[in-house]
Parts: structure tokens; C-alpha cells; sequence
């Protein structure tokens, strides 16, 4: 096989974005497992695709529940637990941009990454990564609210919430509309 120009590329990929391809795999492994992770209980956990997608259009209600929508950025600060993963593509499907933050970073590293990426929401784990947002919530205008996963009920309402419709969704995030930005250890200001 030759090498494949760009123009040959573009014309492969043109109109897919992550939303639309991440629907063609639920359309075409709806059963097959998507997500596992160990429980509370040391058993493993799992999501087929299909009910993953289930979760990913209650999480992008709950987003538009709280204002989310295109051109949006929203901050996770969670270890790799399924809400993470449910919540990052429910903000793609709403053409928001989420933005993974280290769950070692401290107060004045989160005053930087969420003031230089201009977040609207943070979601985060637990009362621990929620406490390093409290000393510079003042510096962060843009930051309208914290929620935090591990308080009673937050998971529930979640995932609890009646979902959007993915397909129509997934025209609110075009091949331009950014998928993500990830501020690495190196990310300075």
C-alpha cells in the first residue's frame, strides 16, 4: 500500500466526529462489554455500549440541566471510576469541551486550569478534591458551580436523569467543535 495523502484522509474522516462514531459502535456492539471496573465489593462491574450510551444521554441531560452547551468547558477531577468516562462523552454530545484535571493537583495549579481553560462547571469525586477548589473559588468568576459525586443522591440524579437523544446531540459537535483539551504535568503559565 502507498502512503495516503491528506486530501485522501480528510475525504475518509470527513463528518465523523468522536459523538457520531461512538454511536455507530453502540449501533454495531450494543451488547458487547464497554466499560468494567472493580466494585466496592471487589466483584467487577460492567457497561455494554448500549448501556453505556444509556448513561452518556442522562449525564448530557443533567449537563443541559445545569446551562452546559456548545463551546462550553466543564472540569473532571475524578479518579478512572465510569462516571468520568459517562460524563466527558455526555459533554461531547452537548459540543462542550471536557477537560480531565490530575486528581494530585493542588489549589493554585486548579486556579490555573480552570481559569486559563475558562470552565463553567467542575465534577468532581469526592469532598477531598472538592476541598482544593474552596481556597481559590474566589479567583474563578467563570466557575459557576462544584458538584461533587459523593454526596447523597448526586450519582442518582446523574444518571437518574431522563436522557437526551444522541443522535439529534450529536449534531451540536461538528468535525471542528473541540473534543478536549489536556493540560499536562508540563502545563505551566
Amino acid at each position: 500500500m502507498g502512503e495516503i495523502t491528506k486530501d485522501e484522509l480528510d475525504a475518509a474522516v470527513e463528518g465523523q466526529t468522536i459523538a457520531s462514531r461512538f454511536l455507530d459502535t453502540v449501533a454495531a456492539h450494543g451488547d458487547v462489554v464497554a466499560l468494567r471496573w472493580k466494585g466496592p465489593d471487589g466483584d467487577f462491574e460492567e457497561l455494554t455500549y448500549r448501556e453505556y450510551a444509556d448513561q452518556v444521554a442522562s449525564a448530557a441531560a443533567w449537563l443541559r440541566s445545569k446551562g452546559i452547551g456548545p463551546g462550553d468547558r466543564i472540569v473532571l477531577m475524578m479518579r478512572n471510576i465510569p462516571e468520568f468516562h459517562v460524563l466527558d462523552l455526555g459533554a461531547v454530545f452537548l459540543g462542550a469541551t471536557p477537560i480531565s484535571i490530575y486528581n494530585s493537583s493542588s489549589p493554585d495549579q486548579i486556579a490555573f486550569l480552570v481559569g486559563h481553560s475558562k470552565a463553567v462547571l467542575a465534577v468532581v469525586e469526592d469532598d477531598g478534591f472538592a476541598s482544593r477548589f474552596e481556597p481559590v473559588r474566589a479567583d474563578l468568576p467563570a466557575l459557576r458551580e462544584v458538584v461533587t459525586l459523593s454526596h447523597p443522591g448526586v450519582r442518582e440524579e446523574i444518571l437518574g436523569t431522563p436522557g437526551v437523544d444522541l443522535a439529534t446531540s450529536c449534531r451540536d459537535c461538528g468535525p471542528d467543535t473541540l473534543a478536549t483539551v489536556i493540560y499536562t504535568s508540563g502545563t505551566t503559565e
